[in-house]
């Protein structure tokens, strides 16, 4: 019996498809030539099949390839090669077997502009430029710049992309959110001491380096604690803020069809590579990851790492310029991409800021074509669940880009369909995507924060504190409304500032979980109150009752890590560089001042002098509160 290949068209309208077989000598009770039809399902997997410099792979059948389902191997009956591009480099090398192409691919620009520097988030964004106009005029093309930027849906009007992103600006923090001059390896380190088994020779070789003397100086060495803890957790928090943005961006790459791909381009973040330490992001980069394949989501990642100017810069120590440790801190701002990465069988590159275009280069030729894989799954498999999937080659020198995890429908279910774009012959700003996308999945908000809300909604800011106040489990209460999705959707202002109750009703809390939630959530919406570009008024504002609230909890260790970061943002906020000068002061009333550091309080006083409704204030908290040398010195 000789069997047809299963056609493109069969696997991309559904799983379902079926295979027709010819016998050689027909029965007599069938017509002349009538088929026999036998039906298999089998689950549409496609992958990219590159050669060591990045360019497709032609001519490949299905005994090239070994696919596991759950570690099971699984027949691959078809395999079809599909040109995307025709002025990718596969049209340029003689097909043969069976292919297909078609047009409009589905490419999202993803950006993390809170990874980058104002100065190169525009080098990588000149890069991206050019990437976008050799692209074919058919690809749908998007772009979403996180955590508050700009903003397309895939569309071919390719250059309203280029308009948005010129808008785009990096918003790193450039503030230095500690005190001391710890590397992020070291914060790593010193978290894990700490929570695991409390203070020991990494604390005391640290604090010896930053506070001098043997031993250290006591109230140094437990403000270097509570330094090292509190900005470990901001950027737990900003890191919650970032890929919560960018879960949301891949579930909804979900609704649409066709050849999807996510090229996203972060400097990154740090993560703890070891059990308890800080930053610890948990498993959230391999979860989202894998929400991507799941979403047939190809995904490239750009990871522009700046550790080399950071490195050699001007502003960096002289001992610190050594190589001892620097590719592990390296390694831990990138971890998370490739964690992310990895679970959606993508692929990570490494990049300067002012050299991606090779790179760019090199995705848009790998992206000219793929491999469209008939597999038939196990009848243990079709139970509309999520299996991890595998697919290798008993060919050398090749590379396999594929998702690592697939969702395999019940036998007989109807599949949704999903036709690729067609080519159309006019493009126009309206031309309509391949399909809609569909709303990011729905996290129910928890009951309880559901009831909160309620009560700030109809302004009982009374019950509500007392509700709080009263709370048996506050650190469930705020990690439920970190993880869930707002009860004001289409209102972040009024999110933000729910946000602000529900963080300091943490930081005020005996319990130490729920203080650790609590400078999460500020942490988180440091990043989420931004505007593009500068800050508006609403973020300056939300800055300010952030200061206020930390100045009256007496909580000077998390307002000189919070507060440094908000003046960059909102320079012009006479009341923020007051209260940076106030909170100094609170920080060293714990004990005697040196000479250094009131000279920072004076600093921070001046700063705020310069201001007309601040200048009397700062005047006369600074004579009040520093030795009689600054009035003369003013």
């Amino acid at each position: 019996m000789k069997r047809r290949l299963i056609t493109f068209a069969a696997l991309v309208l559904g799983c379902t498809a079926t295979i027709v077989a010819v016998p050689s000598g027909s029965p007599a009770s069938l017509p002349p030539g009538q088929p026999i039809r036998v039906s298999v399902d089998v689950v549409a997997v496609d992958v990219q099949v590159i050669d060591r410099e990045g360019r497709p792979v032609p001519d490949l059948t299905p005994d090239k390839f070994t696919v596991t389902i759950n570690g099971r191997r699984r027949r691959v009956i078809s395999a079809e090669r599909i040109a995307t591009d025709e002025g990718g480099d596969v049209d340029r090398v003689p097909a043969s077997g069976p292919s297909g192409s078609v047009q409009g691919r589905v490419i999202m620009l993803a950006i993390d502009c809170g990874s980058f520097e104002a100065t190169a988030s525009r080098d990588v964004t000149q890069s991206l430029r050019r990437f976008v106009g050799q692209l074919s005029p058919d690809d749908y093309l998007g772009l979403s710049a996180y955590p508050n930027g700009a903003k397309v849906d895939p569309t071919r009007d390719h250059t309203a992309v280029l308009r948005a992103l010129e808008t785009i600006v990096g918003q790193r923090d450039l503030a230095d959110l500690s005190q001391f001059h710890v590397r992020p390896s070291e914060m790593i380190d010193l978290t894990r001491e700490l929570y695991s088994q409390g203070r020991g020779s990494r604390l005391e070789a640290i604090a010896t380096r930053e506070c001098g003397g043997v031993p250290p100086e006591p109230t140094c060495t437990q403000r270097l604690i509570t330094d090292v803890q509190t900005t470990a957790l901001y950027y737990e928090g900003q890191a919650a803020a970032s890929l919560g943005m960018l879960r949301s961006l891949v579930a909804g790459m979900a609704g649409f069809t066709g050849r999807k791909t996510v090229l996203l381009v972060s400097g990154g973040m740090i993560a703890s590579d070891t059990p308890g330490g800080r930053p610890d992001l948990g498993d959230l980069g391999i979860v989202v990851g894998k929400e991507a394949a799941v979403a047939n989501t190809a995904i490239y990642t750009l990871f522009v790492d700046s550790s080399i100017s950071e490195r050699f810069g001007a502003t960096t120590r002289i001992s610190d310029r050594s190589l001892d440790n620097w590719n592990r801190d390296t390694a831990l701002v990138a971890r998370w991409l490739e964690q992310f990465t990895g679970a959606a069988g993508g692929a990570l590159f490494r990049v300067q800021t002012n050299n991606a275009d090779q790179v760019l280069a090199r995705v848009r030729n790998e992206l000219a074509s793929y491999y469209l894989l008939g597999v038939e799954p196990g009848d243990e498999e079709r139970d509309g669940r999520t299996h991890e999937i595998s697919v290798k080659m008993n060919q050398p020198n090749v590379t396999i880009r594929g998702r690592r995890w697939v969702t395999i429908p019940i036998r007989g279910a109807v599949a949704p369909s999903k036709r690729p774009p067609e080519k159309t012959t006019e493009t126009t700003a309206a031309t309509p995507p391949p399909a809609s996308p569909s709303p990011a999945p729905r996290r129910v908000v928890p009951p309880d924060v559901q009831a909160l809300a309620d009560l700030f909604d109809r302004n009982q800011f009374d019950a509500l504190q007392k509700s709080l106040a009263t709370s048996g489990n506050l650190a469930n209460v705020i990690r439920g409304f970190r993880t869930a999705d707002s009860p004001w959707a289409n209102d972040p202002k009024r999110t933000a500032l729910f946000a602000l109750e529900l963080a300091f009703s943490g930081l005020r809390s005996d319990n130490g979980y729920a203080r650790d939630e609590g400078a999460r959530l500020l942490g988180e919406y440091h990043m989420r109150v931004r505007q593009p570009g500068n800050a508006d008024a609403f973020e300056c504002w939300w800055f300010l009752t952030e200061a206020a609230a930390l100045q009256g909890l007496f909580l000077p260790d998390n307002a000189v890590v919070f507060i440094p970061a908000a003046i960059q943002r909102c320079p012009n906020a006479s009341r923020l560089h007051l209260a940076y000068a106030f909170v100094s002061e609170q920080q060293w009333l714990r004990s005697k001042m040196t000479p250094a550091q009131e000279a920072d309080i004076v600093t921070r006083y001046e700063a705020a002098m310069k201001f007309p409704d601040t200048e009397v204030e700062a005047r006369i908290r600074a004579s009040t509160s520093v030795s009689g040398n600054f009035i003369a010195a003013s």
